[in-house]
């Protein structure tokens, strides 16, 4: 591990502009205090100063560095930055460099009282295996605010180094986005620090995208849904020997890792897949589109992410507005299980949304025009929507995919009932109980 520099003694006073008061936090570019800017010998406000490591920023890069977030800072002060975005951006006060026999490159923000991040949200709600859903999408919203704006501007700009603990929390507990900017350009921390928030492109040594964003953003809501990290026992070995490049090789391999199917009825032992969030946080089962949302996110591959947090947050809108999105199409590469597909088209048909569910059934069905579930929630969609005779040759096309089926026995026992033929559904409902029993499972 690479030591931290020693810590500045309080009264300390740097180029008789800042002095220093209290010691916040250090992270992998640079220790962050809390310091009153001077002018002419007097106090003039309460800042937050970072100084950065000599070895990060330097007088051959330092210009480079901070370019994102000079042009931030201008954009943030004219009338193109929103007051909604501009409220989750950390005001900034100044950029400079400090010193003489040993310069060091440092950057003042408004100081927020209380020193909570989002970290201490994500601590605080770990306990109770992760946040309420409505916390998190609220916490998400707030940061997905700021970089909507940033990833869309005319010349998009990447905040690079995405973590809870850049995401400070005010006395209010709204989120205000810091660090933005900066780390795009620098090599990546500390085993401790961004590592663990990377996108497998940066990790294998690639240049930051927004899409490099949205995997960090996936990977901080998986965080605060579940209360843990979805790789947060990767590398333990390696990071306990001080070894960061082996940390950060045992990262990059981790996130080849799908999210597998949702198994709600029992806990599957841990494996080379993520976890759905669904299986920790209970609420997430009636949720299944943010879980989707969720799981694009984590793509390995860029072109399965949301390429920008603009569409994340679109999508997210919606979801909050509608109770539904429209079902993305599938990667060209591999057609997705109709699990999923399944359990969306369901939670659209609960919340009332049945034309959505309709049109995202018949996408289903053909995408996986050989996947009797599928056939069967088709099936379902169409006789909540009264089309009775599209709903039939749904069922038939199911049953001549599976004659011994008893699910496409009881949907067909479904589809007599609703046509008035009791005694039918009645004889049908039975086979189906006895082929299912010797099938040994349940509907």
């Amino acid at each position: 591990m690479l030591s931290q520099p020693p810590l500045l003694p309080t009264g300390t006073v740097l180029e008789d502009r800042f002095e220093i008061r209290e010691f916040i936090g250090a992270g992998s570019f640079g220790a962050v205090y809390r310091a009153k800017q001077l002018v002419f010998g007097c106090a003039m406000r309460d800042v937050a100063i970072k100084l950065f490591k000599s070895d990060k920023v330097t007088a051959d890069n330092v210009s480079d560095v901070f370019s994102d977030a000079v042009s931030l800072i201008g954009l943030t002060e004219t009338e193109r930055c929103p007051a909604d975005v501009a409220r989750r951006l950390i005001q900034v006060y100044d950029i400079g460099v400090v010193g003489r026999t040993a310069p060091q490159a440092y950057l003042t923000m408004k100081f927020i009282p209380g020193r909570k991040t989002l970290e201490s949200a994500i601590a605080r709600w770990r306990g109770a295996g992760g946040m309420k859903v409505e916390t998190a999408v609220r916490f998400l919203r707030e940061l997905l605010v700021p970089l909507a704006w940033m990833h869309t501007l005319e010349t998009p700009a990447v905040h690079g180094d995405l973590k809870p603990d850049n995401v400070l929390m005010t006395e209010s507990s709204d989120l205000v986005l810091t660090d933005f900017g900066l780390a795009a350009r620098l090599p990546l921390g500390s085993a401790g620090g961004a590592i663990l928030y990377q996108a497998p492109e940066t990790l294998a040594g690639g240049i930051g995208t927004a899409a490099a964003d949205v995997y960090a953003v996936g990977l901080i809501w998986y965080e605060m849904i579940t209360g843990h990290h979805p790789f947060q026992s990767v590398g333990a070995e390696v990071t306990a020997e001080g070894d960061e490049a082996g940390f950060a090789r045992a990262q990059f391999m981790a996130r080849k890792w799908a999210m597998r199917p949702a198994d709600h009825g029992r806990m599957m032992e841990a494996d080379e897949r993520i976890a759905p969030p669904s299986e920790f946080n209970e609420e997430m089962r009636e949720h299944p589109q943010l879980e989707a949302m969720l799981r694009r996110c984590l793509a390995y591959l860029q072109s399965e992410r949301y390429p920008n947090a603009r569409l994340l947050l679109d999508d997210i809108d919606r979801y909050l507005r509608d109770g539904v999105v429209p079902l993305p199409p599938p990667p060209e590469s591999s057609a997705p299980s109709p699990e999923r597909g399944v359990q969306d088209v369901r939670a659209m048909l609960a919340n009332g949304q049945i034309a959505h569910a309709v049109r995202a059934a018949e996408a289903l069905a053909a995408q996986h025009s050989t996947s009797v579930p599928a056939l069967l929630i088709l099936a379902t969609a169409h006789m909540k929507n009264g089309q009775m005779a599209r709903a039939r040759a749904a069922i038939d096309a199911a049953r001549k995919r599976d004659p011994t089926d008893p699910d496409s026995l009881d949907m067909l026992a479904d589809w007599f009932e609703a046509t008035g033929k009791l005694t039918m559904a009645a004889t049908l409902r039975a086979e189906a109980a006895a082929r299912r029993s010797k099938r040994g499972h349940r509907r």
